[in-house]
């Protein structure tokens, strides 16, 4: 009985032991770049009072250093919180994308990647934009075409209820808006994404991107001092909020599978980067979901629980 008793707990343990494995929380411990065009910003305590405030650029920073960060706000809404220096640095991806007009864009082949891979053995690459990722292999840049640009503008519109009533209230449409965004760089401006944390919480991973708070200046940037009194009009009166929050997209690639990944909705940070962009005031946090982990099949649970068996078994043996 006690034999038995012992095969039986053996058996449980070794369950537990292969359950433990398949659903613990894992993070990311190894991140790998490649690619030059990148910046590391490091988040430093420049009032010395032990909250780090301010980003600033530091090409020796390390990257499994830099990217360990956080935000502990459990919700995001226009007036909530990272905890005070929180999330910590970040890495840019492309960090001159804005320093391109449209045709270099368009010419543009290079991308920068960061790899993440995670304890359980899982991984993930996050990448720069391309114009390829925004308009596909032929460059159609026409509004309207079924490309992501067209789906992340017209994305961004409904976030915020932008209709063709607001829009001709500001003196454009949707067609003449997207094709001012367009060749005014719009679109590049949201190529380089700077990461500052890659957390994953089994199989959940919240992607931490550090951008503007208030993005209101590089969605609707391309309007004339006119159109900005009367976006402050429309923001004064409540038909937009004044904040328009929209992060920086990028390129998740998981087993082969590519997606791209943004939010329209930010946590404020208390960072802010010395780069004369007044950059990294807010945190957004795009999900991403992985693919599950192999488990062991169940014949191979109970072929544990066999060997587990044999050892007890043998075990008693030689006390006798």
């Amino acid at each position: 009985m006690k034999g038995n008793l012992n095969k039986l707990l053996f058996g449980a343990s070794i369950i537990a032991s292969v359950s433990a494995i398949a659903t613990a929380p894992a993070s990311a411990t190894t991140f790998t770049l490649s690619g030059a065009d990148i910046i590391k910003y490091e988040a430093i305590d420049t009032n010395n009072d032990g909250i780090l405030d301010t980003t600033v650029a530091n090409p020796n920073a390390d990257i499994n250093a830099l990217l360990q960060g956080n935000c502990s706000a459990s919700a995001y809404s226009p007036d909530y919180e990272c905890n005070p220096g929180e999330p910590g640095g970040n890495l840019e991806l492309f960090a001159s994308s804005e320093q391109l007009n449209l045709d270099q864009f368009l010419a543009h082949q290079d991308v920068t990647s960061l790899e993440a891979t995670f304890d359980d053995g899982r991984s993930m690459t996050l990448s720069s934009l391309t114009a390829v990722d925004w308009f596909g292999e032929d460059l159609n840049t026409n509004y309207g075409e079924n490309t992501l640009a067209n789906r992340w503008f017209s994305d961004v519109l409904d976030a915020y209820n932008i209709n063709d009533s607001l829009l001709g209230f500001l003196g454009y449409s949707q067609e003449s808006l997207y094709n001012t965004f367009l060749t005014r760089g719009g679109f590049q401006r949201f190529s380089d994404a700077n990461i500052s944390y890659v957390n994953n919480n089994n199989g959940t991973v919240d992607i931490g991107l550090a951008g503007h708070y208030d993005a209101t200046h590089m969605l609707l940037g391309v309007l004339t001092s006119e159109q900005q009194g009367q976006l402050n009009l429309a923001q004064i009166g409540g038909i937009l909020p004044p904040e328009l929050q929209a992060s920086e997209v990028v390129k998740v690639t998981h087993n082969g599978r590519t997606s791209y990944a943004y939010t329209f909705s930010a946590a404020r940070s208390t960072l802010s980067s010395n780069d004369g962009t007044r950059s990294h005031t807010g945190v957004y946090d795009p999900q991403f979901t992985l693919d599950p982990v192999d488990v062991p099949e169940p014949s191979i649970l109970l072929g544990l629980i066999g060997v587990g068996g044999l050892v007890v078994a043998k075990r008693q043996s030689q006390k006798s």
